[in-house]
């Protein structure tokens, strides 16, 4: 990782990797914002984003003879058209910040292990929480937890 954030013209120290590209805490909450693009961060990093989801509908009918006689006729039951569901009101959520510590890819590695597939940040985050609070209980399920997924 570079020292300094790898956002266009941002001359501000790294102190998030993402994707091993640094990002500054700066660039990192404003391209990681509710309301920012989903592929925001990537595109500011130059990392090629995912290709957009189709949103529009098809509005040309088809020109082979099979759909073109399907299409004369009429169909039996047309469906009527839905009603929008109303929307629920969420209730606020509580804002969230980053907390990021640096350590070696072996250290990684082994808390990837131990945490099980695509569970290393709850693992972590609950490891810290269990501490901080002197929860010995939870503690002690997540070393139970590390032995079970490293045999």
């Amino acid at each position: 990782m570079t020292e300094r954030c790898e956002v266009a013209r941002c001359r501000n120290e790294a102190g998030i990797t993402y994707l091993d590209r640094g990002v500054c805490e700066k660039h990192w909450n404003q391209l990681t914002a509710e309301d920012a693009s989903p592929d925001a961060l990537r595109i500011s990093l130059g990392i090629e984003a995912t290709a957009p989801a189709a949103t529009e509908e098809r509005t040309m009918e088809p020109t082979t003879e099979k759909t073109t006689k399907k299409s004369k006729k009429a169909p039996a039951n047309p469906k009527a058209a839905k009603e929008p569901k109303p929307k629920k009101e969420k209730a606020p959520k509580e804002p969230l910040v980053v907390f990021a510590f640096r350590l070696s890819e072996a250290d990684r590695d082994l808390i990837h292990k131990a945490a099980g597939p695509a569970k290393a940040t709850q693992f972590v985050r609950a490891a810290a929480l269990a501490a901080a609070n002197a929860d010995h209980q939870a503690f002690e399920a997540l070393t139970q937890q590390a032995k079970t997924n490293l045999k």
